[in-house]
């Protein structure tokens, strides 16, 4: 079975988890903290989902995943000495297919080697805190700490990683739900350092990447208007046109009727060429630009045409793509009813879920399926189904505890 993955300047160097003799914070040294984490067990993940549990705090729910047997197995961090200290994970997101962020209960931590006295204070740690912070590499399941000069938010506000086909992940984080970013960081997933993208003091709304990593940002959600490319070699430029998108890792625009494409030179240049004009007089984008079509190689702009990279032709009926995307298909999901376009011809299905209530779904460009998490109503059993690209339905049931979150694995 086709494995999946979790869908999620320069500073200083990521070094592994482990005890590096720094300073402590007052009476306690957190550096000791990091002798406990080392490995996470998720090479042979094909998902992971959090399950609330009656035994721990809120926000403090268990995570475990499906191995490649289909086994339900806890996810379980282990220190230098390969034990396992029963360290909670407040929080798991998927950066890449190989990379991961997970965020371990401090408060377990600091009860490892913090043992106070009569007359010392108690430490009393949020779930949410982010001081132990670590990037897992997903094969070798090692972990590495998150630089703490580098501000994210993975409880209350937005979060957008994109990848350059080097496999580099350009991350963004903002503290509220209409993103507001300060700073995009490239992490060279060579030698885990980190690098700034913007200057100082720039906010952006929004940004995408091409291919070899022209970090393309703009002011505004939708419209792209007046985006910025920053070059890797340090080049700034402004690009006034009305839209930009990217197709097949190249950055284009649309300048009246137009597309330009924005050929990258080097790592510190761009040069334009005129590609197709668009026959449509009426033509104007809204919306979701945008959109890529796995199957056909091509990219659906404004739900009404689609692009090849060397023409752009009017199709005959409007797409209104869903929000539950995989590479074969687009869907909506109204209650129970699903309803599917394929993007091999842009035909129109629909198909009903009746047998389970679906409390998560997940999918993604990177596979056929789609997966959910809830549960069966004949015998109330917890479940995670796969909704296959012919709309077949498979089930593995899990014990009878609620699955809060799923996330995909390859």
């Amino acid at each position: 079975m086709k494995k999946f993955l979790l869908m999620l300047g320069a500073v200083a160097l990521f070094t592994a988890c482990s005890d590096d003799g720094g300073s402590g914070n007052g009476n306690i040294n957190y550096e000791e903290g990091y002798k406990y984490l080392t490995n996470l067990n998720v090479s042979d993940a094909k998902m992971i989902y959090q399950k609330s549990s009656a035994t721990r705090a809120i926000g403090d729910d268990s995570y475990y995943k499906l191995d490649l047997s289909g086994n339900e197995v806890k996810l379980s961090i282990k220190g230098e000495d390969g034990q396992d200290h029963n360290i909670g994970i407040s929080k798991v997101v998927k950066l890449s297919d190989k990379i991961i962020l997970v965020n371990p209960v401090e408060q377990d931590i600091v009860d490892l080697f913090y043992k106070p006295g009569p007359d010392d204070d108690y430490i009393s740690v949020s779930n949410q805190s982010i001081r132990y912070l670590s990037i897992v590499d997903v094969q070798t399941e090692k972990l590495y700490r998150w630089p703490k000069d580098v501000h994210i938010d993975l409880y209350y506000g937005s979060l957008k990683t994109i990848l350059d086909n080097q496999g580099n992940i350009y991350i963004a984080s903002s503290n509220s739900n209409y993103p507001e970013y300060r700073q995009i960081y490239k992490l060279n997933v060579s030698d885990f350092t980190m690098q700034k993208m913007l200057p100082d003091e720039v906010i952006c709304n929004n940004f995408t990447v091409t291919d070899n990593g022209f970090v393309v940002y703009w002011s505004s959600q939708e419209q792209q208007q007046n985006c910025r490319v920053k070059c890797p070699g340090g080049r700034i430029y402004p690009i006034s046109d009305t839209y930009t998108f990217i197709f097949n890792g190249n950055l284009y625009s649309i300048r009246n009727n137009a597309i330009i494409q924005h050929k990258t030179i080097g790592n510190n240049d761009l040069e334009e060429k005129t590609i197709c004009t668009i026959s449509d007089e009426q033509f104007t984008g809204y919306g979701e630009f945008a959109v890529p079509n796995h199957v056909r190689k091509t990219l659906l702009l404004n739900e009404y045409y689609e692009f090849d990279g060397e023409k752009c032709t009017k199709l005959d009926k409007q797409i209104n793509i869903g929000d539950i995307r995989t590479n074969k298909a687009w869907y909506n999901r109204s209650n129970t009813t699903f309803s599917k376009i394929a993007m091999k011809d842009y035909q129109e299905s629909q198909f009903q879920v009746l047998e389970y209530k679906i409390q998560d779904i997940s999918a993604n460009s990177e596979s056929p399926n789609i997966i959910f998490a809830g549960f069966r109503y004949s015998d109330s059993a917890n479940v995670v189904g796969t909704i296959t690209e012919k709309m077949k339905l498979l089930s593995i049931m899990l014990q009878k505890t609620k699955i809060k979150t799923s996330i995909l694995f390859r």
